[in-house]
């Protein structure tokens, strides 16, 4: 509901601003030479959406004069203790386990002979995302873009990492929000770092303290259409195609998607610029395999939601500084129906100790706030990211990375 709810109120901000009028022709110009707004790849260091692709969405209105060249590092504090899953596969079992909530079918079940399949989850540590992205204009309308997207797990201490480190967030909880250890961390032991999950065919996923991995490369198409709302109202619109190449043992497969972003761009003071947008995608997950994979999702199809509002400040010495707010939504990696059958096991230590596997059966959303500042062809930008369904998987993210441009 919160995603509909932003939607509609970007659609009217959208509409409701389309109506001003001015300079049109200075106004446009101005907006067009300014449209390189830089967005960091904002997807989250999920512990196994690390391993598949995801779409990135993209809000600018034409493609950049400059191809160029960009390296970001981001940071993401995971804690999800053990838990296991049963998979009920007996039709009767399934209608008898749907009829209890999800916290007392444990009791219903004798698990040493139910007939299921399981799954066991535990993730714990720093996620590290190390993204190199090299943009290729192709003309005024068209844009090529490649990524290589790689990761790294350790146990977060000092000073590699200020704000995600188990000692940092748990400082916040002890003396500002959230009360004394909510998510067990000290229970299970500060700076800790390693990864297991187990699929339903008993195949592995293992990540330990100071592995390093390259999970896949992408290639991402954009066209940038010349439409006459783009005079008239400012309004702008990008088409994508998306192709993730997924080069891993634990998920060798091809995933393709498609994405539209709608913009609106307003001249605010002195040639101050006002973005705001919004951008829906879907990806196919697995539509070439290539080998053996470990099953991190279930859904053939991933669907994405971001929206945006961008504003960038130009100062006296031609730089430019740019805030902005970011909404980032994604359907579940697993149906969300099979969560109805399904038994969790765990240590129950705190309330909440089933979001390991639960949260893979939920919509995952999150803000994000991003500030650039850019200075001839180089522009620096860091970002926070703080997840609003508590999953944390990761509970915190922080980012920030430099783009370089280049005369063709």
């Amino acid at each position: 509901m919160k995603c509909y709810s932003y939607i509609l109120i970007l659609l009217g901000f959208i509409s409701g601003a389309s109506g001003q009028t001015s300079e049109q022709d200075l106004i446009r110009t101005e907006i067009e030479n300014s449209t390189d707004l830089i967005k960091p790849n904002i997807l989250s260091n999920h512990p196994l959406g690390m391993y598949i692709s995801r779409i990135n969405h993209n809000f600018k209105v034409r493609s950049p004069e400059k191809y160029s060249f960009s390296f970001e590092v981001s940071s993401g504090n995971v804690m999800l203790p053990y838990v296991k899953s049963y998979t009920l596969t007996n039709p009767v079992d399934r209608a008898n386990a749907a009829q209890f909530p999800w916290h007392d079918r444990e009791y219903k079940f004798d698990l040493n002979t139910v007939p299921a399949q399981t799954n066991s989850f535990t993730a714990d540590g720093v996620i590290r995302s190390y993204k190199f992205t090299f943009s290729l204009p192709l003309s005024v309308n068209h844009e090529l873009t490649f990524g290589i997207r790689s990761y790294s797990l350790d146990g977060g201490k000092y000073p590699f990492s200020v704000f995600t480190s188990d000692e940092s967030i748990e400082w916040f909880h002890s003396t500002i929000a959230g009360g004394e250890d909510p998510f067990s961390r000290r229970y299970y032991g500060l700076n800790k770092a390693k990864i297991s999950y187990q699929d339903e065919n008993n195949t592995f996923l293992t990540m330990n303290n100071g592995n390093f991995r390259i999970p896949g490369m992408e290639i991402n198409y954009f066209y940038y259409p010349k439409l006459e709302m783009n005079k008239k109202h400012r309004i702008y619109m990008n088409f994508g195609a998306h192709f993730g190449i997924n080069m891993s043992r634990y998920n060798p497969v091809m995933d393709i998607g498609i994405s539209s972003s709608a913009i609106k761009k307003m001249i605010v003071k002195d040639k101050n610029i006002l973005t705001v947008g919004i951008s829906a995608g879907a990806l196919r997950q697995r539509l070439f395999q290539f080998g053996d994979r470990v099953n991190f999702s279930d859904r053939s199809f991933l669907y994405s939601f971001e929206g945006l509002i961008d504003y960038k400040r130009k100062l006296q010495n031609n730089n430019t500084i740019s805030f902005g707010i970011n909404y980032t939504f994604q359907t579940p990696y697993n149906n969300k129906n099979d969560f109805n059958h399904i038994i969790l096991t765990g240590e129950r230590v705190k309330s909440h100790w089933q979001e390991t596997l639960s949260h893979l059966y939920e919509n995952l959303d999150a803000w994000n706030f991003i500030c650039t500042y850019s200075v001839k062809q180089f522009s620096y930008f860091i970002y926070i990211r703080e997840d609003l369904t508590l999953d944390n998987a990761p509970d915190l993210q922080t980012g920030f990375g430099v783009k370089m441009s280049f005369k063709n």
